[in-house]
């Protein structure tokens, strides 16, 4: 998590990482309460790409198991982002019932914090940009992301070097947004409603009014089994806090469910939505 420049170890002219001799250790404390001393996770690992994919996987299940909801998404952005600070002494910090993640390192830093979060603003190397995207959309994202969602991200200076990331979100359930469901009408029941067996003995939604974003959204995810808010986000031409904000929507009215991946999938419910829907329009 730096944004000075890094380069390979192996131009005597630079310092840096080198990439042909990786070696990452990996750190997780997990506190049930501040009373107790945390569960520690050791992982250790020699390449780059098993290290983003398995820690972020770690890091979501440890925190979701603990009641979390922060985002895979979110998590991994983070995770991706240590590449610039060499990978040195990582360590990921879970509280408040997963709902909050410390990452921290002791890499170069991060000179200038507020750059960081503008889009664009990146210090990514070639070599670099082999594992992670490096067009400084990162943190533009997160923030976007977790501010929709009521929460919080915050970047400070690590005791001596380095740089600490605070992912939060409080306990209470994701807020709601004005419009996030456009159809409702003031009094009628909530989209996705209880389905009620007709008269013929058939489970079908007896009212459930969904935006055609939304359904969109569902058919997208059928096409694809699984998807998270950049695939929906690039499918239907939206806001990355949009495709987000629909995604919670969904699962919240047990349309979609999380995945192992942290993408969501669409539910038994949300299938059979689609196929009443398919089958009266």
């Amino acid at each position: 998590m730096s944004d000075s420049n890094n380069t390979l170890k192996n131009n005597p002219d630079k310092t840096g990482l080198d990439y042909n001799t990786i070696d990452i250790p990996v750190r997780i404390a997990v506190y049930d309460n501040m009373k107790s001393i945390p569960r520690v996770v050791d992982l250790k690992f020699d390449d780059i790409t098993s290290f983003i994919n398995q820690t972020t996987q770690e890091t979501y299940n440890l925190s979701h198991n603990a009641g979390g909801r922060i985002p895979f998404t979110i998590i991994k952005e983070i995770i991706e982002n240590l590449i610039h600070a060499d990978f040195k002494e990582i360590i990921i910090t879970i509280l408040d019932n997963g709902n909050h993640i410390i990452i921290s390192d002791q890499g170069p830093g991060i000179e200038d914090k507020e750059k960081a979060f503008l889009p664009g603003f990146t210090s990514a190397t070639k070599k670099m940009k082999e594992y992670i995207r490096g067009v400084g959309s990162g943190f533009p994202i997160v923030k976007e992301t977790i501010t929709f969602s009521g929460g919080s991200i915050d970047v400070k200076d690590n005791i001596k070097r380095g740089a600490v990331i605070s992912l939060k979100l409080e306990s209470s359930d994701i807020k709601s947004q004005p419009g996030d469901l456009s159809s409702n009408i003031p009094g009628e029941p909530e989209p996705g409603a209880d389905f009620k067996p007709p008269a013929d003995g058939l489970d079908k939604p007896s009212f459930i009014s969904l935006s055609e974003r939304q359904k969109k959204t569902l058919f997208v995810i059928l096409e694809l089994e699984e998807a998270g808010p950049s695939t929906i986000a690039r499918e239907l031409n939206l806001s990355l806090s949009t495709s987000y904000r629909e995604l919670v929507q969904l699962e919240k009215i047990k349309f979609l469910i999380t995945g192992k991946s942290g993408k969501r999938k669409l539910s038994k419910k949300g299938t059979k939505y689609l196929e009443y829907y398919s089958n009266n329009i």
